[in-house]
């Protein structure tokens, strides 16, 4: 009987309405709740399974443990310490810190405050050794690429050849890359230098030395040779695995589920109390007496449309591409008031010229999906108003429709102004 009922709202809500109140029971609106939870959750799955969040080795977090003097090895010619006069400085914005993109302790500074300094006297080569990078995977389902980034300070000259060496749980066994071509532009000379090494298999320009294995990536060295002996100074600013792309769910299911087990029972039970409430106020202040249970019950089941709404979104996820966000991006996302994934533009100015690229693109792209669920949300408030009217009809028949809809109108909007400075979730 009562899935009856909630069918009914949907195609004859002026007659079911009066029977709702009449026989006020719990068991239809647990019944649109359980529906709403479900399909909420479904279309968050649905929409996280079209977006890509970039991993790295190491994590956000840990990356300056890659710049750090004690973690790397030299040639005997070579010496290595932190420098923290002159840094690589990339700072993101982070959701984790519950500040606003506004808010300047909301950034977090990825590489922290210093840099690795190479120094060497008298010399023509220098060899640096990271010894451990944690047995990354840079096979076609890990690590796509090697990024770096290097400051040459003297000589004033670029260097003969430089040699990037990968080696894979023994140093018998390593793959060898020449960066001479990405650093043989003189005028970048005394300027950080951003290098992106693709790695893998499938790459040209690897050279392979015994058994190296690209699923275990385990250290690597920078060899610089110049022509003439010369003091040589370099700085490495930033040195990371990056290129492996999960979605949200993947990076953290259980998370993820518990996050939205939390937010949309609470979601419908407070937009459900605070309707039915303030029509009750409404109903109080104009000293006209009515019974609270028919009124909540009533408008429990007109939230029904927000069932429909649910079901729709999932529908639009369809309109929706694959978006890849780097991991400088990753970091700041947000899901706004629609229950959208998004980029906060107070944060943007804060990324490389790369990432704000492609936060414009993303942007762009996601729009005709956007377009939908903001035009569902306005709908389905819409919708909602006029449910609530024959649901207040319905309690008070002797009202006219002028003012059950006046009411309903009040109280729809009290409703959302509440849900969007309180609760931040609509």
């Amino acid at each position: 009987m009562f899935l009856d009922d909630v069918l009914k709202v949907l195609y004859a809500p002026h007659k079911v309405f009066k029977q709702i109140v009449a026989n006020p029971k719990y068991l239809g609106v647990i019944v649109i709740l359980v529906l709403f939870i479900g399909l909420q959750i479904g279309y968050e799955y649905s929409q996280f399974s079209n977006v890509r969040l970039e991993l790295t080795s190491p994590v956000a977090g840990l990356m300056q443990t890659n710049i750090n003097a004690t973690n790397w090895d030299s040639s005997p010619n070579l010496e290595l310490s932190n420098n923290f006069d002159d840094y690589f400085n990339n700072t993101i914005y982070v959701t984790g810190t519950q500040l606003p993109p506004t808010d300047p302790n909301a950034y977090y500074s990825l590489f922290g405050n210093s840099s690795l300094l190479m120094e060497a006297t008298n010399a023509n080569s220098v060899i640096a050794a990271l010894t451990n990078t944690s047995n990354v995977d840079c096979s076609p389902n890990g690590f796509q690429n090697l990024s770096m980034t290097i400051k040459l300070m003297e000589p004033q000259s670029v260097p003969q050849n430089v040699t990037l060496t990968l080696y894979s749980l023994s140093d018998l066994n390593y793959f060898t890359y020449s960066l001479t071509p990405l650093i043989s532009d003189v005028t970048l000379i005394n300027q950080w230098n951003n290098l992106t090494i693709p790695l893998g298999p499938n790459v040209a320009g690897w050279s392979e030395h015994g058994f190296p294995i690209w699923t275990n990536i385990t250290s690597l060295t920078l060899q610089f040779d110049y022509s003439s002996d010369s003091n040589i100074t370099l700085r490495l600013g930033a040195l990371y695995f990056r290129g492996q792309y999960v979605t949200p769910t993947q990076y953290d299911s259980a998370g993820v589920l518990v996050r939205f087990l939390q937010i949309f029972p609470l979601q419908f039970l407070f937009t459900w109390l605070l309707l039915a409430g303030i029509v009750y106020i409404i109903l109080r202040v104009t000293k006209n007496t009515t019974t609270w249970k028919p009124l909540f019950v009533a408008a429990g089941f007109a939230m029904v449309v927000m069932v429909i709404r649910g079901a729709v979104n999932i529908i639009a996820t369809l309109a929706m591409p694959v978006i890849y966000y780097p991991f400088d991006v990753s970091f700041g996302l947000l899901i706004n008031p629609l229950g959208t994934i998004y980029y906060p533009m107070e944060a943007v100015g804060a990324l490389t010229a790369q990432a704000q690229t492609i936060v414009v693109n993303s942007d762009a792209a996601l729009s005709i999906f956007n377009n939908i669920i903001s035009g569902m949300f306005v709908v389905s408030y819409v919708w909602l108003g006029a449910m609530t009217t024959f649901a207040v009809k319905a309690v008070k028949p002797e009202f006219s429709f002028s003012k059950c809809i006046a009411m309903a109108a009040v109280s729809v909007g009290v409703t959302l102004l509440a849900l969007a400075f309180f609760l931040f979730v609509v």
